[in-house]
């Protein structure tokens, strides 16, 4: 990004390579719903209009052969790093266990339900800037360990509320973001999902969980 949290120059000029290979699908990732819930330093935010031009010229970018640009839209959750200064937001307080590398990480406080539907709007803004700018579609971010990914896992998330608990409870902050997102882009946009198979840890998100997880997807309106 540029010192705006926007799309910078050097970036627009590597999509601009990319989409002159005439690919079907160009993903970047990483592109925050929130300016203050950075994965790390460099990254690019969409949270409002106030650097819009800038997304339009990279879409622009990225379309001009006629593929589909989609943008992922992410929150980090408890993987914010500490020295960004921000506060992590997770299911519940339970920091990441990385051993000597478990510092890095700033220490995560358990969200309300008044976070919870803040970022679910923020979801839904994304992705209709999104649009707005002239991206053909979003991907929701629910994988490797980012904060929707989180809600996932009985080992990160352990709230006995709506969110918490039984695998319906888990995922419905991922069900309740693609129902935000979907009613506020144009039914030809574009709606596709990012979801892990597995935490490959004792006690967490198995396969079995992301088979029941897609079998709850495959009843909403997404594409991918």
């Amino acid at each position: 990004a540029d010192a705006n949290q926007a799309p910078s120059p050097a970036l627009k000029q590597l999509y601009k390579a990319w989409a002159d290979g005439e690919p079907g699908l160009l993903l970047p990732g990483n592109v925050m719903i929130d300016r203050h819930a950075m994965t790390g330093p460099g990254g690019v935010a969409l949270e409002d209009e106030q650097h819009l031009d800038s997304f339009r010229e990279w879409a622009a970018i990225g379309r001009a052969k006629g593929m589909h640009f989609w943008v992922q839209l992410n929150h980090p959750g408890r993987q914010t790093m500490a020295n960004l200064g921000q506060q992590a937001l997770a299911p519940s307080a339970v920091p990441l266990d990385l051993g000597g590398f478990s510092k890095m990480f700033a220490k995560p406080r358990a969200m309300t339900e008044d976070d919870i539907q803040d970022v679910i709007t923020r979801f839904a803004t994304s992705a209709r800037l999104a649009e707005k700018a002239g991206f053909s579609g979003v991907q929701i971010h629910g994988a490797h360990g980012y904060l929707l990914s989180q809600f996932l896992s009985p080992l990160s998330n352990r709230r006995n509320d709506r969110w918490g608990g039984s695998l319906e409870n888990r995922a419905r902050l991922l069900v309740e973001v693609i129902k935000a997102v979907r009613a506020v882009v144009s039914p030809g946009f574009c709606v596709a999902v990012k979801l892990k198979s597995a935490d490959f840890q004792r006690g967490g998100f198995d396969a079995d969980d992301a088979h029941g997880v897609v079998t709850m997807l495959n009843t909403l309106p997404i594409d991918l």
